[in-house]
């Protein structure tokens, strides 16, 4: 299936946005004033390292037997100011639960752990509802309820040279990784929308991962090496069907028989002189399962004649899909302490036959530690392309010749982004951030207007990042 983000296929199930946003405001406030009973007293509210202290002993205790549990609450309020299908609040929330336990200790083998975690995910943002984006407009948007995340076995040899996980997790924790925007709100800059938007269940990654081992390998200094191997489907065929919440809704399905998904990358760190360290990576994936054709039939005739009622059947089956990918990070000024400006870019490319996606560019410029004294807050800017295949674009154009509508043709979407990372105390960040979306969905039309694209949308949000 699609990614539910997908404008093509939205999940409109937004229930009283205003409501939600009032209520979990109130929550919020509720809980930062709630008597910590069981807080360590000796330290100060603003200085601790987790809203709640250490639990009255809980982990301390925990941590001496190789246990560490982790709650992170992650609300993001947003507005739509201008453009979109319409206007409007609304509220997405994430809360990650989380449990990891140091095998080494018990079992004799160094460097092993076992990990789990479970999301929370509460209201809906406002990307399927208002705007239409390719892109989540905030990572923490999905599918409302309560599913598991990650489920795996961790393995690090010493010195981090050999590195393998197997069980349950996704592509977007290990491979084409872009440190330098991880403060970015927009889900692009996290897991691209070639990706989310392309591949079966919307690939492995938040918030279904799926079933799949990777190893990485230290080869020199510089050079490092990462394999990975997934089912093809994290939420199990066939690809038509119910929804994902309907497949999976509590992510306990381990689908093996749905294909494979492989992925391979090598990311190589250099250091250029006067400026100071950077990283190149490139990659690529290639799924198995087959994807339906954009354009051609199993026919061979063009799916638009099924727009004026001539059935000439269903899509034509791709066999495999593919995306390769690359990035570089670059440091372009070092300052004192951990202050840095660094420069990112991006590309992606997947083939148009079978992929509403087929080209990702992405760019931005990052400053950590942005004042003298405020040394882990971050600025950034960035900018997303995405542009819609040439074979989406020909079946919509087709399509107006034959039935003599005149749908817009699909293009690009461009997503502007600005936003600042403050931390407040250790267990408190806020980013407020600003988006604007060029063409939400790429040019799809106006539902006021089906003859026009929908208008350039404005969304302000304020993600905030709270650690129990």
């Amino acid at each position: 299936m699609p990614d539910p983000r997908s404008p093509y296929f939205p999940d409109i199930r937004l229930l009283n946005p205003n409501r939600r946003l009032v209520w979990c405001s109130v929550a919020l406030v509720l809980l930062c004033l709630t008597p910590i009973a069981y807080a360590n007293q000796t330290a100060s509210l603003w200085s601790r390292h987790h809203l709640f202290g250490d639990w009255g002993g809980i982990r301390p205790f925990l941590a001496a037997h190789g246990v560490k549990l982790g709650a992170v609450e992650q609300p993001v309020p947003s507005d739509v100011l201008g453009g979109g299908a319409k206007q409007g609040k609304a509220f997405a929330g994430l809360l990650t639960l989380s449990a990891r336990v140091h095998l080494g200790r018990y079992t004799g083998i160094d460097g092993l752990s076992a990990y789990v975690s479970a999301w929370i995910v509460q209201g809906h943002g406002p990307t399927a509802y208002y705007v239409h984006s390719l892109s989540g407009l905030s990572y923490e948007e999905a599918t409302d309820g309560a599913r598991l995340g990650d489920a795996y076995l961790n393995w690090r040899a010493p010195h981090d040279v050999i590195h393998i996980k197997i069980g349950k997790f996704g592509i977007d924790e290990n491979f084409d990784q872009n440190p330098a925007a991880s403060m970015l709100v927009n889900s692009n800059f996290t897991y691209r929308n070639i990706m989310a938007n392309n591949l079966p269940g919307g690939g492995p990654a938040y918030s279904y991962e799926g079933p799949g081992v990777m190893i990485a390998f230290q080869a020199t200094r510089q050079l490092r090496l990462r394999g990975g191997l997934f089912s093809g489907d994290p939420l199990g065929q066939p690809l038509e069907g119910p929804a994902p919440p309907a497949r999976d809704s509590n992510g306990l399905i381990f689908p093996l028989n749905t294909g494979a998904l492989m992925i391979g990358e090598a990311d190589y760190a250099y250091h250029l002189p006067g400026l100071g360290e950077g990283e190149v990576l490139a990659g690529g994936l290639y799924d198995t399962l087959s994807r339906p054709d954009l354009l051609y039939s199993v026919t061979g005739h063009s799916l638009a004649f099924n727009a004026i009622g001539l059935n000439v059947g269903t899509p034509r089956p791709d066999h495999g899909d593919y995306v390769i990918y690359a990035g570089d990070t670059q440091t372009l000024w070092h300052g004192r302490g951990s202050r840095r400006l660094r420069l990112f870019s991006r590309i992606a490319y997947a083939p148009p036959s079978h992929n509403l996606i087929s080209l990702d560019v992405q760019g931005g410029i990052v400053l950590n530690g942005t004042f003298p004294g405020r040394s882990h807050d971050s600025a950034a800017f960035a900018i997303s392309y995405d542009r819609i295949s040439a074979r989406k674009i020909s079946l919509i154009r087709a399509e107006n010749a034959l039935g003599g509508a005149d749908k817009p043709l699909p293009s690009a979407e461009t997503d502007f982004e600005l936003d600042y990372t403050a931390r407040i105390a250790p267990w408190l960040t806020t980013t407020p951030d600003l988006q604007y979306i060029l063409h939400p969905g790429g040019g799809i039309p106006d539902p006021e207007d089906r003859t026009k694209i929908e208008p350039n949308a404005v969304v302000a949000q304020m993600e905030f990042t709270i650690v129990f």
